[in-house]
């Protein structure tokens, strides 16, 4: 199984890296497919066409978009539409506007966000958001559904004492953890691999193949935003 880092609208680079992934491989999505690149509707249809082979999971930016357009409020000031978080040029990859609604997006868009999952686990590794929060419970039934999609640094410096299985995650741009200031290096823990390299910050779209270890990594072709996760 290849495991993807977080894609943020990059679809020239999110369609390379899927041409280099074997057809039969499966693969998992570890979220925030949308915001900040100009191209969040195409990247959901481009990995719409691999479903059959996917497991998809919801990013904390997925759910501010679900939350925001299922909003039947006053919208101008919500979260999502600040300038670091991306909103905005989601939107506009839906041409739609800060008065739209969640029945406005393609049925099967709406049908792909409802049914994102928070994490996944086989007999060999997890694979959630964010991370985790580290205690003696390895249950992840137990974890917070707002630790699984935004923890981080409580999560990073505390991962030498999870005694669970190995645990991929995205979230956090490898270039705000790195010693050698490198998007290219993923953050690799006692008992973690971090898969974010920050494509949409002119870093790297990653894949990692979790029982050879192999890697890909697709080049960013634009630096859209500031490093903020």
């Amino acid at each position: 199984m290849w495991i993807i880092g977080d894609i943020h609208g990059c679809f020239t680079e999110l369609d390379k890296l899927l041409s280099s992934i074997p057809s039969n491989d499966k693969l998992l999505f570890l979220g925030d497919y949308v915001d900040r690149g100009l191209h969040s509707f195409n990247v959901i249809e481009r990995i719409l066409l691999e479903k059959h082979r996917s497991v998809y999971l919801l990013g904390n930016h997925e759910e501010m978009m679900i939350d925001f357009l299922k909003n039947n409020g006053d919208k101008r000031d919500h979260y999502w539409l600040h300038i670091h978080n991306g909103g905005k040029e989601t939107l506009d990859s839906y041409s739609l506007n800060i008065n739209s609604n969640f029945s406005d997006i393609p049925v099967s868009h709406q049908e792909f966000l409802s049914n994102l999952n928070l994490y996944y686990e086989d007999d060999n590794f997890i694979a959630v958001h964010a991370g985790i929060r580290v205690t003696e419970d390895i249950n992840m039934e137990n974890q917070k559904k707002e630790d699984l999609l935004w923890i981080r640094n409580e999560w990073i410096l505390n991962e030498f004492k999870w005694t669970g299985k190995h645990i991929y995650y995205g979230h956090t741009s490898s270039y705000m953890f790195s010693e050698n200031t490198s998007f290219k290096e993923f953050i690799r823990g006692k008992k973690s691999t971090g898969l974010d390299t920050g494509c949409v910050y002119g870093g790297y779209l990653s894949a990692v193949n979790t029982e050879t270890l192999d890697t890909i990594q697709i080049i960013s072709e634009n630096a859209l935003y500031p490093d903020e996760s």
